[in-house]
């Protein structure tokens, strides 16, 4: 294959000479980027920035002793409440609030509008988080970016709050089923009392009564944490299966559900043998104290093994998953140390006359359903006000600014690179154009292309003229300019 030699001399020669339609290229190039900054519609962008909180959970607890902290779940944190910031069921809403339908009626999609429309930029090494949010105007930006905090916020809200919601809800509705079943036992009571004439009962059936509801209101307790924890469980469950979350059993943790449900069994059988000062009762409730305890920090090294990258959410589901169970299997061992206790107190009342039985009786439903009403309206508002006392992990550190110019777009560089462009497209043809098109030269020139001898050259006088008188011209200039000086 032939080669081709650049001689730059020839090059720059080329390239002088063609000037004018570089010079053309380049403002063909520069016209049409002043074009498209007339027609292009300007970008705003509102800047707020929040602070995630890193608060120490179950996990975070255990991994901040080690030296360095706990970096990589703070960074996956910082992460995860990103990716909450752009879900669907924040972004959503915003499009339908600050966008205009197209001609078809239909508004931007979701990927689209996160895509071009959403940035997060956390900073290195802090707690602060930087979103960005564009808009046709500047408006249109600030508005955008105040729904998107705040829906985020509401977001993180409720997935905090669902647990505590789920509790509230269902002590809601089993007081209200209470209450129509604590009306119905005194109603009967009041019946049977006008019924027997019984209004009052002897010293007997007064400390026998009493004995009864102390172990009543033991089983009543019982019976409504076991049935809190069963919906607390269910609640849990569905929560992370819906996340996608899964966890192994531990064995550990089963030993120690196993060792409190059975402490707790024995613990039932002291109920109305021994008051909490008896020394009995006091070993019982520390042993009790000590194996909670060791679940406690059990559980906080299984969420940390098995959830190392897990949000506070979610590590707090699994928290709670595993002592819902202990719960449970602590419950249904207390229930059947109760059960054999009523099993006993139901043969005492089975000794009483035929009277007494019915009157005992109801005087027992009565009193066991004003214990769970009363209990449960003190659960009740106790779950209010953890629902409302769960902290939020973000804060708003700069509100949703309000932009002044548009970012895009940017004038300054569209029209150096459309100089730049056009430059080079001109440079670039005129070196092609002088490439394919090669004219003659040189003698060499003749000789390689013609394939002939060269036998003499004769000179151009016109433009050795010119060029002379070129020459002269300048030196007489310069010359004329040292010597006024």
């Amino acid at each position: 294959m032939e080669e081709i030699t650049i001689d730059l001399k020839d090059l720059f020669e080329t390239m002088w000479q063609e000037k004018k339609k570089v010079a053309a290229v380049t403002a063909v190039c520069m016209a049409l980027g002043g074009l498209y900054l007339v027609i292009a519609p300007p970008v705003y962008q509102s800047t707020s920035l929040l602070r995630i909180k890193q608060d120490q959970g179950l996990a975070d607890s255990i991994m901040s002793k080690v030296t360095g902290g706990n970096t990589a779940n703070d960074k996956q944190r910082m992460m995860t409440d990103a990716e909450i910031l752009k879900s669907r069921n924040v972004v959503l809403p915003v499009i339908e609030q600050t966008e205009e339908r197209n001609s078809s009626g239909e508004l931007p999609t979701y990927e689209a509008y996160v895509k071009s429309h959403i940035i997060t930029k956390p900073y290195k090494d802090t707690e602060i988080l930087e979103v960005d949010v564009t808009g046709k105007s500047p408006e249109q930006a600030q508005k955008a970016n105040e729904l998107l905090v705040q829906g985020f916020m509401n977001r993180l809200t409720e997935l905090s709050h669902d647990e505590q919601r789920r509790t509230r809800e269902f002590l809601e509705q089993r007081l209200g089923t209470s209450k129509g079943e604590l009306n119905d036992a005194e109603n009967k009571l009041q019946q049977y009392q006008s019924a027997n004439k019984m209004y009052s009962t002897d010293d007997q059936m007064k400390q026998l009564t009493e004995k009864l509801n102390i172990v009543d209101k033991a089983r009543a307790e019982n019976q409504l944490n076991l049935e809190t924890a069963q919906a607390g469980l269910t609640s849990v469950n569905e929560q992370l299966s819906s996340a996608g979350v899964s966890i192994a059993d531990s064995p550990a943790i089963q030993q120690y559900k196993t060792q409190l449900a059975q402490l707790e069994a024995t613990k039932a059988g002291y109920v109305g043998k021994y008051t909490d000062e008896h020394p009995k009762m006091q070993e019982i409730n520390n042993q009790i104290a000590t194996t909670k305890a060791s679940l406690e920090t059990e559980i906080g090294n299984i969420v940390s093994q098995q959830a190392p990258s897990s949000n506070a959410v979610q590590q707090g589901l699994l928290a709670d998953k595993f002592k819902n169970e202990a719960a449970i299997a602590v419950a249904q061992s207390k229930k059947t140390a109760l059960d054999q206790m009523d099993a006993q107190n139901n043969a005492i009342i089975a000794s009483l006359p035929k009277k007494e039985q019915g009157f005992v009786r109801v005087k027992r439903d009565a009193n066991v359903a004003n214990e769970i009403y009363v209990m449960l309206a003190k659960r009740l508002e106790e779950a209010k006000v953890a629902e409302v006392m769960v902290p939020n992990e973000v804060q708003v550190v700069d509100a949703a600014t309000l932009p002044e110019k548009p970012i895009k777009p940017r004038k300054m560089l569209i029209m150096a690179i459309a100089t730049i462009l056009g430059l080079l497209l001109g440079m670039g043809g005129v070196v092609a154009h002088s490439l394919l098109y090669r004219k003659i030269r040189t003698a060499e020139d003749v000789e390689k292309e013609l394939g002939l001898p060269v036998l003499g050259m004769v000179p151009d006088a016109d433009a050795a003229r010119y060029e002379h008188t070129v020459k002269e011209s300048f030196w007489k200039k310069w010359r004329d300019k040292l010597w006024r000086k």
